[in-house]
């Protein structure tokens, strides 16, 4: 009986030890004390990049931040983060290529009222990394994240795309980013025509060879923002033109480019799965946008957009 006693009460204080654990040590978390806070993001749209057309110490970008605590969070603060990517910043010797290179974040701003106006100029980005202006190069970029300090010591540092920011959806932590870079004036968005020469290595199409050929179709460049724009067709119709009989590519390509001081780039992709880089100029005095590629399978093709007046 005495051993049963024993037993019994170790027994007891192991359920009592771990029923105290649950409540105490480790408690269930409550989706209340969980709820965080969101920066809301409005950018200039007349500063919303360094332009390096421009003396640089001239430039600045701007935007409108707010915050929204969901009504159970209070925001006393709001760092503005600036992390700079430097274009072909660093030499890969094993690849034999220029690759970007990424510098450590860097504190340039604090909000504490809300909703404020924050600017960032050319020089202030230099000065806090620790470079000279001039080492500012098109195509350089820069990302500003906004961590947010609560009133009960909590911060929340998780960037949000600028959707989420704008409309949340669910409880979030953190804040938007802000993206930007050096780079010209662009105003590529409209309606085109197109022209292009090329050649297949397909032993399908008939003829492998396209010459001057006028797709039927207008080309529309859909602005992305900085410089980026989306084609309905990216390829001139030479792919509907020569496998459209063959293997059923009877539908237009979208894809994105880039222009940077009249400089086209961009990763083209297709319905065959494979990826290529094309490049590109703008004629700044006609506004004719001109784009080359090479696909993996060693087709090539040149297209001559001309804007639709």
């Amino acid at each position: 009986m005495k051993k049963i006693s024993i037993l019994t009460i170790v027994f007891a204080w192991l359920i009592l030890l771990n029923g105290c654990q649950d409540e105490d040590w480790n408690p269930a978390p409550d989706i209340n004390d969980n709820i965080g806070a969101v920066t809301k993001i409005s950018v200039n749209p007349s500063k919303n990049f360094f332009n390096a057309l421009n003396p640089l110490a001239s430039e600045e970008v701007e935007f409108t931040i707010d915050v929204d605590g969901f009504e159970v969070t209070e925001v006393s603060s709001v760092d503005v983060m600036l992390t700079f990517t430097e274009k072909d910043g660093t030499y890969n010797e094993l690849e034999d290529i220029y690759e970007d290179k990424v510098y450590d974040a860097v504190k340039v701003g604090e909000v504490t009222s809300f909703p404020s106006t924050f600017a960032l100029s050319a020089a202030t980005a230099a000065e806090s990394l620790g470079l000279d202006l001039s080492f500012f190069k098109v195509g350089d970029s820069f990302n500003l994240t906004f961590p947010i300090h609560s009133t009960d010591g909590r911060t929340f540092t998780v960037a949000l795309n600028s959707d989420l920011c704008q409309q949340p959806a669910q409880p979030s932590f953190g804040g938007c980013n802000v993206r930007w870079a050096i780079a010209c004036p662009s105003d590529l968005a409209g309606t085109y025509t197109v022209v292009s020469n090329g050649t297949s290595t397909d032993g399908c199409p008939s003829p492998a060879t396209l010459v001057d050929y006028a797709y039927p179709s207008n080309i529309t460049f859909t602005a992305l923002g900085g410089g980026r724009y989306r084609l309905n067709e990216s390829l001139g119709g030479q792919y509907i033109a020569w496998y459209g009989d063959c293997y059923g590519y009877d539908f237009e390509t979208a894809n994105n480019i880039s222009d940077v001081c009249n400089v086209i780039s961009g990763t083209f992709a297709t319905a065959f799965q494979e990826s290529y880089s094309v490049t590109g100029t703008v004629d700044p005095s006609s506004g004719v946008v001109t784009i080359s590629w090479t696909n993996n399978f060693g087709d090539t093709g040149t297209n001559v957009y001309t804007p639709v007046n």
